[in-house]
């Protein structure tokens, strides 16, 4: 049996992390491209599921009458901000109950908090959390299902590594291993063939 050297061990170890992490990135690119598609599709029938559709069109004509009359009475603006006030307060009030049910996350995982300002803010805060749904979704699919297995694949390779074993058997399972995750790799041939029994 012919040990791995210490050289050889940190190649093998440092080729390991840089084709899965690779593959990973490349995984992830192709999930956002699909959960910008998917989302861009999705906003529409999301904004209609969650209900808002009433409140959203209260809200901007609130906006666009504060807006239109902005030039005029101090009274008359005062009372049209009220309203405006008012419709965001609704809608702040249901996105944020839908923001808690459906688990939205802020910028720092944790809960996303919406407040509306301006017209404008609703559809970011909709966006981001159809982008959300929709990845959930997205990384169910068949075509992903590789991204889950890549961390247990990576692991199994690292165990072989460090397991021992003479590295021709190391380069054999690290060949299947890499072949199963769908990562190309330059590995030795000589190695990389079945002995027959």
């Amino acid at each position: 049996m012919k040990p791995i050297r210490s050289n050889e061990l940190n190649y093998i170890d440092t080729l390991i992390h840089d084709k899965f992490r690779n593959r990973r990135q490349n995984i992830e690119s192709e999930i956002e491209a699909a959960t910008q598609k998917q989302t861009d599709k999705n906003y529409k029938s999301f904004v209609e599921k969650l209900g808002l559709k009433a409140e959203i069109k209260a809200f901007k004509e609130a906006e666009d009458k504060l807006k239109k009359f902005v030039s005029q009475k101090e009274s008359y603006e005062a009372k049209l901000y009220s309203a405006k006030q008012t419709a965001a307060g609704k809608l702040e009030s249901k996105l944020n109950s839908w923001s808690s049910i459906r688990g939205w996350k802020g910028n720092y995982n944790d809960t996303m908090s919406i407040e509306i300002k301006d017209y404008d803010n609703i559809e970011h805060y909709l966006t981001k959390a159809c982008k959300q749904e929709t990845k959930q979704a997205v990384e169910k699919l068949p075509k992903f299902k590789v991204k889950h297995d890549l961390d247990l694949l990576e692991e199994q390779a690292k165990n072989v590594l460090y397991s021992g074993r003479d590295i021709k058997d190391v380069w054999s399972h690290l060949g299947q291993t890499f072949k199963t995750s769908g990562i190309p790799v330059a590995a030795p041939k000589q190695f990389l063939q079945l002995e027959s029994k």
